[in-house]
């Protein structure tokens, strides 16, 4: 009996009876077999015959929107471990990966739950199910070192080709927009790191084994590195039952530009994506049988967002600094419309990740943060989420519209309510009194609530507002609308406010202008009564309040008596003049975080100064000279001890300070600040 090799590995027939039929029709010259022999070719034949897809994946669309292109399931927050806490030896645990919740990945249907996005390459891709390819990862970093960590199903664990082509093999792919470029432009080649293949046994693919030196693959080429154990990358990996696991780690400067100065690091937001390749050994590698063209079976990525088409380093190179703070390209859908990369390697179809505070850096406190969508976050909020968790916050995210009880039920326990700006004004409202009017469904309840829907301060009477609660610019909103209540000077886009109080805690210390986004955006801004205190404003007269604080007790526009802390936040939304898009994480600048963050710590009630900064004192003889080195206050002298305050002299040279030649015995100390 004769049967083609396309026959006996098309694992795209689904039905096994009509393989044998097929197979029947091949039949080219009679041969008599032993029965040994024919259930011999039986029992080799039938993982192939009964391999039938449980999905097509040749039917997969890569131009349509899914899970992968989803914000909230494509931003992930990095927790901050103990140096040295992650051992690369393939047992990877939430608990290891400093409580990171393992994501899966799987390339099935995405109607029945699949929420890969699947490479249509090569055409006859093939995909058996999750014992054939699927994983899930883990991610954390410490100091030193970016960690990714892989379990992998896999029925057929194979590497056989080189290092620079481990995505025809069981092998992991990264991609890295380290400075967030969000370009539409592959991330292999950009200066710190890029796109790389890590094999199921950990080795790189940007590595050349055999000399010990980097090979033709382009990885992170602005940074001189290397491969091995006390290196800047390493990897284990082992073969296990069912599949195999792996974990790979990464020196944070290789993805730290020097002009950039982005530091891997307290909220700092990234660029990232991580792919699965499977080999299940029927192409052209040394391990494969031939019958396929490709090693590779299936290709299948955890992110494919929208990117602006078109939108790359020699795009923004043709624009004048005027068209680049406007964004323009935000505008052009005709020419740069937002869309799925069909190749997948886009560096704008990547996810995002947002690194953990250091211990020392990190807050806490219960945020109910109630926006337009909590199973899948919209606009900046998947974004914000994981930022406020990356500082230390534990984050409920809740979903405003539903019964009025509800919210009240799920502010109970909780230290403050973030209200986003994704929800509809209308939503956080109820019906109250004769005549009926739309009334703060909180604004009894008392715990802090700060909220950044400039539209619904009105029924809140947080603000100034008409009579029917209708919008009125000249009273409260957005800058940068078309409306024509609004004031001409609050038309235009806006990254900076002004301070006013320099000495508020939410403040502390920041004074006059203040710049709080990386672009042209828009600010909120308010009304609001005489007993508010103005944190900031747009205008630097004091006009436009933008931050401004009630505390308990406070009266409000209509003289009712606030429950607790009552804040207007800053942060803007779409406004059609000048940003006519949703906010972004990314158009935060520290700044901005910092003015974020001191309001929620001063909602909650925690001190938000900054802790005390330890004086340093050093002597050392220069010769005849004495050499004193000293920081983080003022260095005063006496001649003799014990000594009253009044006694003790500053000094007014700077550190280090040199005395020349002394002859008099002196004693010193440094006044903290």
């Amino acid at each position: 009996v004769f049967w083609t090799a396309s026959d006996l590995n098309d694992k795209r027939i689904a039905n096994p009876a009509l393989n044998c039929m097929k197979m029947k029709t091949n039949l080219c010259f009679p041969l008599f077999l032993s029965v040994l022999s024919s259930a011999v070719i039986a029992l080799a034949l039938q993982p192939r015959l009964a391999s039938a897809q449980p999905y097509d994946i040749t039917t997969f669309d890569p131009t349509l929107a899914g899970s992968w292109s989803d914000l909230g399931t494509t931003t992930l927050m990095v927790p901050k471990v103990t140096n040295g806490s992650v051992k690369l030896d393939g047992a990877v645990s939430d608990l290891e990966y400093g409580g990171f919740k393992g994501v899966t990945v799987t390339p099935g249907d995405p109607a029945a739950g699949g929420n890969a996005w699947i490479l249509n390459f090569p055409g006859d891709r093939v995909w058996d199910g999750t014992n054939d390819s699927s994983f899930t990862y883990w991610l954390a970093h410490d100091d030193d070192y970016f960690y990714i960590g892989v379990n992998a199903n896999d029925d057929v664990v194979n590497s056989d080709d080189p290092n620079d082509t481990f995505w025809q093999d069981d092998a992991i792919e990264i991609q890295v927009d380290a400075l967030h470029t969000q370009f539409d432009s592959p991330s292999s080649g950009t200066p710190v790191g890029g796109h790389s293949y890590v094999n199921y046994q950990g080795r790189f693919s940007a590595w050349d084994d055999t000399t010990g030196k980097t090979n033709s693959f382009i990885w992170a080429p602005a940074v001189n590195w290397k491969y091995g154990e006390t290196n800047d990358v390493f990897g284990f990996g082992k073969a296990v039952a069912g599949g195999w696991q792996m974990e790979v780690r990464f020196k944070k400067r290789m993805f730290e530009d020097a002009t950039a100065g982005n530091k891997l690091k307290n909220g700092y937001l990234m660029g990232f994506n991580i792919g699965m390749d499977d080999d299940d050994k029927h192409g052209k590698g040394t391990n494969g049988d031939q019958t396929r063209a490709e090693d590779l079976e299936v290709q299948y990525w955890w992110a494919d967002r929208q990117r602006y088409t078109g939108y790359n380093a020699d795009y923004l190179a043709t624009l004048t600094p005027e068209e680049k703070a406007a964004q323009i390209w935000r505008a052009d859908t005709d020419n740069h419309p937002l869309a799925l990369d069909p190749s997948g390697h886009a560096q704008g179809g990547n996810g995002e990740i947002i690194f953990g505070y250091d211990a020392d850096l990190k807050s806490t406190g219960k945020i109910l943060f109630v926006c337009a969508n909590a199973v899948s976050p919209v606009s900046a909020d998947a974004g914000l989420i994981a930022l406020l968790r990356a500082k230390g916050y534990t984050v409920t995210v809740f979903a405003s519209g539903g019964p009025p009880d509800d919210l009240r039920a799920a502010a109970v326990g909780q230290d403050v309510a973030l209200l986003s700006e994704s929800i509809g004004s209308a939503t956080v409202l109820e019906p109250i009194g004769d005549p009926v009017l739309q009334k703060f469904i909180l604004r009894d309840t008392d715990i802090p609530i700060i909220s950044y829907e400039a539209f619904m301060w009105d029924n809140a009477e947080w603000t100034t507002h008409p009579e029917d609660y209708s919008n009125e610019f000249s009273m409260f909103g957005n800058t940068g609308r078309t409306e024509d209540t609004q004031a001409p000077e609050i038309k235009d886009g806006r990254d900076s406010l002004y301070i006013r109080l320099p000495a508020h805690p939410i403040a502390n210390g920041l004074t006059g202008k203040v710049k709080v986004y990386n672009t042209l955006y828009s600010l909120n801004y308010a009304t609001p009564s005489a007993d508010a205190d103005v944190v900031a404003s747009v205008e630097a007269d004091g006009k436009y309040p933008t931050l401004f604080v009630y505390e308990k007790g406070d009266k409000l526009v209509d003289g009712s008596v606030v429950p607790n802390k009552r804040i207007g936040l800053y942060l803007g939304q779409v406004a059609a003049l000048v940003a006519n898009w949703n906010p972004e994480l990314g158009f935060l600048n520290e700044d901005g975080k910092t003015l974020l963050f001191n309001t929620l710590d001063y909602a909650i009630g925690k001190n938000t100064q900054p802790p005390p900064v330890t004086p340093t004192l050093s002597i050392a003889r220069s010769g005849n000279d004495l050499v004193v080195t000293y920081a983080n206050g003022t260095l005063q002298s006496v001649g003799a001890l014990p000594a009253t305050t009044a006694a003790w002299k500053n000094e007014t040279g700077p550190s280090p300070l040199t005395i020349k030649s002394p002859t008099t015995t002196q004693f010193f100390r440094v006044q903290g600040q």
